[in-house]
């Protein structure tokens, strides 16, 4: 399960607090938008490019456009996303 909050959208970045339920395996997603994902807590393994990494608390992914990536939760986990441009359509 997925939850997402954006904390704030403001110019051409969105930051966006996501949290993740632990065995969550997304599928993969591609989009133009940047992006940065820090670990707030617990672990996940990120997959970008076909690059599998074991990350956790105050690790940092980046995410270049249109890379495809998909995450894997180990242990439930808070992510802080940043991206540029706004990714509209998850601020609908």
């Amino acid at each position: 399960m997925v939850t997402r909050n954006i904390l704030n959208n403001q110019g051409s970045l969105m930051f966006v607090k996501v949290e993740l339920k632990e065995r969550f395996h997304g599928e993969i997603d591609q989009h133009v938008e940047e992006q940065i994902s820090y670990i707030e807590s617990g672990s996940v393994e990120f997959e970008v490019g076909g690059v599998k990494r074991l990350l956790k608390k105050g690790d940092i992914q980046y995410i270049p456009s249109n890379a495809e990536h998909r995450v894997r939760v180990i242990e439930e986990c808070v992510i802080l996303d940043v991206f540029t441009p706004l990714r509209k359509e998850l601020a609908k």
